[in-house]
């Protein structure tokens, strides 16, 4: 029997794919999973894996509120673990000391992931950990070409190649060298440093330069790496680190798509992580598993790798949104399209920054 049978799973940012995979996984277990979002719309109000979902007020610009609801739901509700997914963890941080009294958390504290979410810091403490990183500076000093990008950002929504000489940027910014190869995401679970969860995907095909199609792979280079940044760093919690030729580019200390790449059992492994109760060995996708975000692949995906690779993938993989015995989502997800789109038009921002509007954090 699972040892989630009987417990209250609190999650966080209930718009992301990510956030829908992990409440069906813990509830596949046996957890009563509720759900929390600040956004009007979410994925998860219409599935079946999940018994209730609750507007909270938006974290970046209401940090108290935000964290004081949590805390409202979590003692009401008798939440045994309150598991943050997207930026929202950093806000969740913020409020630990508020939350951590009536559950368990999934996130280290607020100074300890701003070291992993700054693309300046992160790459210091690789370094400073004897591993490979891409040459970094802040200013000049590096050959053209070159990247540029904020500090903090999501999505490469401000990356911008440089080839010709300009003005060095501001400290806001970091300069970066330019690589062009294979590019690899991983996805890993950590308790103290140690792994206990891990897959690797290549980067196919994408919509707005975030992946929508995910097949594991086995990159034993990368793998090492991950390991040893996390042992150096004695992290709990969810990581994720994106490559280039095998160099980190930079490291997201949340949950990503490369959770759709698991079964139930990682649930049982997330609540390890808060508990103590530990693997043996680290949990790994299975080789034959293939997910996609099928709306995004529809969508964005024709075109990018010829009409014969899109089909294969669109026939292999299974959609993360719509699945049999819980097709809800589906509507959602068309619902959370929608409030994102009046808001891109009423702000003039893209969409993709628009999905993060009131979750980002940079380093305040």
């Amino acid at each position: 029997m699972s040892r989630l049978r009987g417990t209250t799973v609190l999650i966080t940012g209930g718009r992301a794919p990510v956030a829908l995979d992990l409440a069906r996984k813990f509830a596949a277990c046996g957890s009563r999973v509720l759900v929390a979002e600040s956004a009007p719309a979410d994925l998860c109000r219409r599935s079946k894996a999940v018994a209730a979902t609750f507007r909270v007020p938006p974290p970046n610009r209401a940090p108290v509120a935000f964290a004081e609801a949590l805390a409202g739901i979590a003692k009401r509700e008798a939440v045994d673990l309150l598991v943050p997914t997207c930026e929202e963890i950093f806000w969740v941080a913020r409020g630990l000391d508020v939350l951590e009294p009536h559950c368990r958390v999934l996130a280290e504290p607020l100074e300890r992931l701003r070291g992993l979410h700054s693309k300046w810091e992160f790459v210091r403490q690789a370094e400073a950990f004897g591993l490979p990183v891409p040459r970094t500076v802040r200013g000049a000093g590096l050959r053209l070409p070159y990247v540029v990008k904020p500090v903090f950002s999501r999505f490469a929504t401000k990356v911008r190649v440089v080839t010709a000489e300009e003005p060095a940027p501001d400290e806001a910014w970091v300069a970066q060298e330019l690589l062009t190869g294979r590019q690899v995401c991983t996805y890993s679970v950590a308790a103290a440093g140690r792994l206990v969860a891990h897959a690797a995907y290549e980067v196919e095909f994408t919509a707005s330069g975030a992946c929508v199609n995910f097949a594991p792979i086995d990159d034993h280079p990368i793998e090492q790496w991950v390991t040893k940044f996390l042992e150096k760093s004695g992290f709990t919690g969810q990581i994720a680190f994106d490559f280039i030729d095998g160099l980190p580019l930079e490291c997201n200390p949340r949950a990503t798509s490369g959770i759709h790449l698991f079964g139930p059992e990682l649930a049982e492994v997330l609540y390890g992580c808060a508990t103590g109760v530990l693997p043996g060995q680290p949990l790994r996708p299975d080789p034959e598993r293939r997910a996609m975000l099928g709306l995004a692949m529809l969508g964005f995906g024709l075109g990018q790798h010829g009409l014969a690779r899109w089909w294969r993938v669109l026939r292999e993989s299974a959609d993360v949104i719509a699945v049999p015995g819980d097709r809800g989502p589906f509507r959602s997800q068309l619902d959370v399209l929608w409030h994102t789109w009046l808001r891109s038009l009423w702000t003039r921002r893209s969409m993709i920054e628009c999905s993060t509007y009131d979750i980002e954090w940079d380093g305040r």
